[in-house]
Parts: C-alpha cells; structure tokens; sequence
C-alpha cells in the first residue's frame, strides 16, 4: 500500500465532510420534498465522504501488489490522452453536434484508451450513443445541439 494512496484516501474523505459542512451551514439542505441548495451538495459530499472511508479501507485490507513491471510504466500518457479527447469532444458537441461527436467520442475512447477490438468497439459505440440520447433527449428533456448536416 502506498503512502499516496493513504493521503489522497484520507483527502478525498475530508473533502466530503467539507462539501457537506458548506452545505448544511452554508446553502441549507430544505427537505426531501422541498429540498434547498444545499441537498444535493450534501448528499454528494456524503458520497465523497463514504467514498475515501471504503478506498482507505480497502488499502489496509488488500495485499501488497507486485511492483510495477515495464508496460505499467507506460501507462502514464493514459490520463493525458483521456483529457484531451474529452476536451476535443466538448468542442465537438457544439460544432459537429451531439450524435456525431458523442459517437466519434465513444469510438476514440475504446480504440485509443480502452484498445479493443473494432467490433466491441463498434457495439459499445452505438449502444452508448443511442442510450445517451434517450437518456438526454427523452428523460432528461435536455436540448443538444444540432447535427452539422441537419440543416
């Protein structure tokens, strides 16, 4: 177990309990009928909160992993990559439109992230496309921007 990992654990925790202090003193949580600012702040704090507590837990129980060999070492451009297509696809929705770009999104993630095979990728793709649509546009009721080729 690492050190890090300890204090980003313990961190992640302290920073749960601080969203809900601001929330509770600061913004006021209402009820569960009629909530306030506060609420949802509160409960993700909460979340944040429970969060650190099980990931701190898990690192005292689990056991110590083998080094890291050579391809884990490589890893590091990972986080990199994942930035800077979530920045290319924000830019994209507004400009390609939310289909294409979230479908070109999806297909980047898998292929350059993720590394798997055209296939899943492809199914994954359209499936995560298709549910995030409907999850927006039909139970969200959240406009998208248009399709550049719509018109």
């Amino acid at each position: 177990m690492k050190k890090s990992e300890r204090i980003v654990a313990i961190l992640t925790s302290l920073g749960g309990v601080m969203i809900m202090y601001y929330a509770w003193h600061t913004l006021k949580l209402g009820s569960i009928h009629v909530p306030d600012a506060g609420l949802l702040p509160f409960l993700s704090g909460m979340g944040l909160a429970v969060l650190g507590i099980v990931w701190r837990l898990n690192l005292q129980w689990a056991k110590e992993q083998p080094q890291e060999g050579p391809a884990e070492k490589r890893l590091w451009h990972r986080p990199l990559l994942s930035l800077v297509l979530m920045v290319l696809y924000g830019w994209a929705m507004e400009s390609v439109g939310y289909i294409t770009s979230t479908l070109l999104f999806v297909i980047a993630w898998q292929k350059v992230i993720e590394r798997e095979k055209w296939s899943k990728t492809m199914i994954i793709a359209l499936v995560a496309t298709f549910a995030m649509y409907l999850l927006f546009v039909y139970l969200l009721k959240v406009p998208i921007p248009p399709e550049f080729f719509a018109g």
